[in-house]
């Protein structure tokens, strides 16, 4: 018997997935922003970011405190470096910033067009080219969406003085994110629940590039083959 509502529950799901996806073609969906205001995602996809981040921090300090050395993230007073990087993040983590964003009044032409700008030198300029501070500094290198920021901003620390993260070529020791295959099974919650069709690569692609769509899309009821067609786009590109 178990068994068998699994399978009707599995029925449900591809259903309700097909009336989504007929009324988003149709356009008598709810907006982006309606959607996942709906099906609870805001907060469903900060609690997942937050708890990635303080699980892959706990894991970093049991590393470094195993190899007898220090995260020295904690007491950095040097320029930011690690905020002038080439940064990657899911769609699902872009939503709370973007939600943030527009609730506080900061979702302006300014603010779009140099996102578009960070994301198309993200795309065409490799890893180790690319140095642009963060959209999100403020002027005193502060984050302004810290508390939304995406899992890899969280997750990334070094164990060597901080000021060698500014120096070219210095041996840096860093830990990384233990935990990416939270992040993405967090994304494919994500596309499951908005009924997103798949895209070329995947829905990781630089934050700046995820946090405009999510912008752009916010007020439009088409927003999944919307999306869907930018990133295929910048795919090809």
């Amino acid at each position: 018997m178990r068994h068998h509502g699994s399978e009707q529950e599995h029925a449900a799901k591809r259903e309700d997935r097909r009336r989504r996806e007929r009324a988003q073609d149709l356009g008598d969906g709810p907006t982006f922003g309606e959607a996942l205001a709906a099906t609870g995602l805001l907060a469903v996809t900060s609690r997942a970011t937050r708890s990635i981040i303080e699980r892959a921090e706990a894991v970093i300090r049991d590393g470094a405190r195993v190899q007898l050395s220090v995260v020295s993230c904690d007491t950095c007073t040097a320029t930011k470096s690690c905020c002038t990087l080439r940064t990657t993040a899911w769609l699902h983590e872009a939503v709370p910033i973007a939600d943030r964003l527009r609730r506080e009044g900061r979702d302006t032409p300014e603010l779009r067009e140099a996102l578009r700008t960070s994301a198309r030198l993200m795309d065409t300029l490799t890893s180790d080219s690319y140095s642009r501070p963060c959209v999100f500094l403020d002027a005193s290198e502060r984050c302004t969406v810290y508390t939304d920021r995406p899992s890899v901003c969280g997750t990334t620390f070094v164990a060597t003085p901080p000021e060698l993260c500014n120096t070219r070529g210095a041996q840096v020791r860093k830990y990384t994110h233990p935990l990416a295959e939270a992040s993405a099974t967090a994304q494919s919650v994500f596309e499951q629940q908005l009924a997103l069709p798949p895209v070329p690569g995947s829905y990781l692609r630089p934050l700046p590039r995820v946090v405009l769509l999510c912008l752009e899309a916010w007020d439009r009821r088409d927003f999944a083959s919307y999306l869907t067609s930018k990133l295929t786009a910048t795919a090809a590109g």
